[in-house]
């Protein structure tokens, strides 16, 4: 060892060594970079491709629940004007013609608001006594009252009323009264009992207040009570139409 070219080689062999040592460190090093970093990326990739899938997918099952909601709404629009209220009408007796025991009337109805409203179906009647009671009044609707004609199963078209205008219906009570009857009172052993009225109450369909409309005659109507035809469009005859 006491060899100076020898200790020199010795040297260079150790230098070339470590050399060998740091490079290859180096490249295991730049190796597991590699491999790492491209571990992470190909990650990212499948988690960025993962969540496209899961947010694209997501976003299209709420467009389709929002579709089928907006095609299936829970409400329902009725076409064309409101019914007529109470507070938009006025009624008055039009004209009447009494023949065989049966007293025939034409009511109109007038819309009074500055809105059109619609009226379809038949009214409800009722009547009053002079103190304001109410006296029974059994009614029955019947499609022919007013001259209408067609089937008599089918429901009555609804009539649209605008501002100004007006519709009628028709209505019969038999007239013949040898008994009139107190309020309250339903039956009476004398035959043609009837109940005196003065005030005949109109309630339009969908309503539940009356328009009061005054008699201009005796208002003397019989047990049975009332026949009341559909609302029918435009002004009314010249006279009640009769029943046949």
């Amino acid at each position: 060892m006491n060899n100076p070219v020898t200790v020199q080689k010795l040297v260079q062999r150790r230098v070339r060594r470590r050399r060998m040592i740091r490079r290859a460190r180096r490249t295991l090093f730049v190796v597991s970079a590699l491999v790492l970093v491209g571990g992470a990326a190909f990650g990212v990739d499948r988690m960025v491709v993962a969540l496209h899938r899961y947010y694209g997918s997501h976003a299209s099952t709420t467009t389709t629940t929002d579709v089928t909601a907006s095609s299936n709404p829970t409400t329902t629009t009725v076409p064309g004007p409101p019914a007529c209220a109470s507070a938009a009408l006025s009624a008055y007796v039009y004209d009447w013609q009494g023949t065989s025991g049966t007293m025939y009337e034409t009511v109109t109805l007038g819309n009074i608001s500055g809105s059109p409203c619609s009226l379809a179906g038949y009214p409800g009647l009722g009547a009053s006594a002079q103190n304001g009671t109410s006296l029974p009044a059994p009614t029955d609707d019947v499609a022919t009252l007013g001259g209408a004609t067609g089937p008599t199963s089918v429901s009555p078209t609804p009539l649209t009323v605008a501002p100004g205008t007006r519709v009628w219906f028709e209505l019969d009570y038999p007239d013949t009264c040898y008994d009139v009857l107190q309020p309250g009172a339903t039956s009476s052993d004398v035959p043609n009992a009837c109940y005196a009225g003065t005030t005949l109450q109109v309630t339009p369909p969908r309503t539940t207040s009356p328009l009061l409309v005054s008699e201009p005659l005796r208002f003397t109507y019989g047990t049975a009570g009332f026949d009341v035809g559909p609302f029918v469009a435009g002004p009314p005859p010249p006279s009640p139409p009769l029943s046949p």
